[in-house]
C-alpha cells in the first residue's frame, strides 16, 4: 500500500537493506527523501525540511557507531510515547508554592 504526497509534503522513505534472509537482517536501512513533483514550496522551506531529514538520517549512522547514543534517544522516545499514553486531561498539582502542569493544562498569561 502506497502513500501519495500532497503538494506541500516531503517524506522520509526508509527501506530495509540486505534483507533477503529476514533471519539474518542486521537492521541496515536506506534512507531517502521524496518530494511531490507538483510541490509549490519555496526553496528555503524545502532546504529546511531536507536539513531536518538529513539530520535524522545522520542520527541513524551515528547511532550505529555509538550505541550509547541510540540508547539515549530510545529512552527519550519511550518517555514521549508514555506521555502521549497518559490520561489526556489537564492536571495541576501543588506542592508548597510550586504548581506543576502537564502538557494538556491550558494557561492564560505566564505559567
Amino acid at each position: 500500500m502506497g502513500h501519495g504526497l500532497d503538494d506541500n509534503e516531503i517524506a522520509i522513505v526508509i527501506s530495509p537493506k540486505n534483507y533477503e534472509d529476514p533471519e539474518k537482517w542486521e537492521g541496515e536501512t536506506d534512507v531517502s527523501i521524496a518530494i511531490s513533483p507538483e510541490h509549490n514550496l519555496p526553496e528555503h522551506i524545502i532546504n529546511g525540511i531536507v536539513d531536518v531529514a538529513t539530520m535524522m538520517s545522520a542520527f541513524l549512522d551515528m547511532a550505529h557507531e555509538q550505541p550509547y547514543l541510540y540508547a539515549q534517544v530510545k529512552e527519550h522516545r519511550d518517555y514521549l510515547i508514555a506521555m502521549d499514553e497518559e490520561n489526556e486531561k489537564p492536571v495541576v498539582t501543588k506542592e508548597g508554592n510550586v504548581y506543576t502542569l502537564n502538557k494538556w493544562t491550558k494557561t492564560k498569561g505566564n505559567a
